[in-house]
């Protein structure tokens, strides 16, 4: 079994090789480049927007994306292409004028980003979160605390395990942060910590007696309502899972088995989301058996329902390897996003009980999406904005 956070090192060995290469590998990289793309919508019209960013890390990369009060600023955090294999993490924030770029790894002096590492994180005020797992398979916490970037090796600071680098989730239940991970023997950890600076490792698949855990791009999901916290994963016979915080203890159940539906198509991992201001609860991911995008729905963790958005929407089939992202317009609209081809799609409820779909790349006569990446977004007001990488 291959943990590319870790397993990476040995790359380090060809740097003689590499460099007498570099010219004509650079060469090849600008002819065919991926950049941070924006979709946004203003109330009438989609647009597409490259940011000109760096060179995004061309294997795979995660992008997160969130906005700051109360100066409704939007940030893009990714992964950007390195010298020798030396992958940074950056940001692309807009300052309501113009879009910057910032190194947050040479301005932080921090840790290189593993290669296939997912990028997760959020806002408080003006306070920025971002998760990362390092070239040392460490997970890694970039700050910004209103005056500069600090990095903090969390695994290190708590005596935690490796991480695999594609699995992570990051929350607060304010002003308790919380980041889960899987290790190295596919159990799936909490970091946390009460004050921003205490913070423990706890392994939530021994606290909960739960199944071992499918590693894989994305393979886990997770939000909160109120203090009590909800992950969900792919067991190892793609089953979704659920891992329950209820204020005293943590609980595993099977959702697969619970709803009596077919497993996950795992390369694609799954999205979990809670509708803002509600008690609603969302997990979507594949079909193993016909790839159609199902929905599983619940208020308040009482009874679970599936429903397959393929039919509803009559949408085309997901395709690539593409992660899918999930956010709530201001009036609490869902807005699911997938990759079919080189499009991105949206699905959407135009009412309570019917579901809809539409091409984003044709509205906006947008760039096709490079085939190994997270979509993000979020919305301010009435305006949406989706990130991705474009090829």
């Amino acid at each position: 079994m291959v943990y590319c956070g870790y397993q990476r090192s040995v790359s380090r060995l060809f740097v003689a090789i590499l460099g007498s290469g570099l010219l004509l590998a650079m060469t090849g990289i600008s002819a065919h480049a991926q950049y941070i793309h924006q979709l946004s919508y203003n109330g009438s019209n989609w647009m597409d927007e490259n940011l000109n960013g760096s060179l995004v890390e061309p294997r795979y990369t995660g992008v997160a994306a969130f906005a700051t009060t109360p100066n409704d600023q939007s940030h893009v955090y990714y992964l950007a292409l390195g010298l020798l294999d030396q992958d940074h993490v950056h940001q692309l924030f807009y300052n309501g004028v113009s879009w910057s770029d910032e190194d947050l790894t040479v301005v932080s002096g921090g840790e290189f980003a593993s290669a296939t590492s997912a990028v997760v994180g959020f806002s408080v005020g003006n306070y920025q979160y971002v998760y990362f797992v390092g070239y040392d398979a460490h997970v890694h916490q970039l700050l910004y605390n209103n005056l500069k970037w600090v990095d903090t090796d969390l695994t290190a600071q708590t005596g935690g395990s490796f991480a695999y680098d594609s699995n992570l989730v990051a929350f607060t239940t304010n002003p308790a942060l919380h980041v889960y991970y899987t290790d190295a023997n596919e159990h799936i950890h909490q970091l946390f910590a009460t004050n921003g600076t205490n913070w423990q490792d706890q392994d939530l698949t021994q606290l909960a007696g739960g199944s071992e855990a499918a590693l894989g791009s994305a393979n886990m999901g997770g939000f909160h309502i109120d203090n009590l916290q909800y992950v969900y994963y792919l067991d190892l016979n793609a089953h979704i899972h659920q891992l329950y915080y209820n204020n005293l203890n943590w609980s595993d159940e099977d959702l697969t088995s619970l709803t009596k539906t077919s497993g996950a198509a795992g390369r694609d991992g799954i999205i979990a989301f809670a509708i803002p201001g509600t008690k609603k609860m969302r997990i979507y991911y594949l079909n193993g058996v016909n790839n159609h995008v199902v929905q599983l729905s619940s208020t308040n963790n009482r009874k679970w329902t599936s429903a397959d958005l393929t039919k509803r929407s009559k949408g085309p089939l997901p395709g690539g390897d593409v992660t899918m992202g999930v956010f709530a317009n201001a009036n609490g609209q869902i807005n699911l996003l997938y990759a079919s081809g080189p499009d991105i799609y949206r699905m959407f409820q135009p009412t309570s009980t019917t579901w809809s779909n539409e091409n984003l790349t044709e509205l906006a006569n947008g760039d096709e999406v490079f085939v190994q990446t997270q979509i993000s977004g979020f919305s301010l007001r009435n305006d949406q904005y989706i990130y991705y990488v474009g090829d």
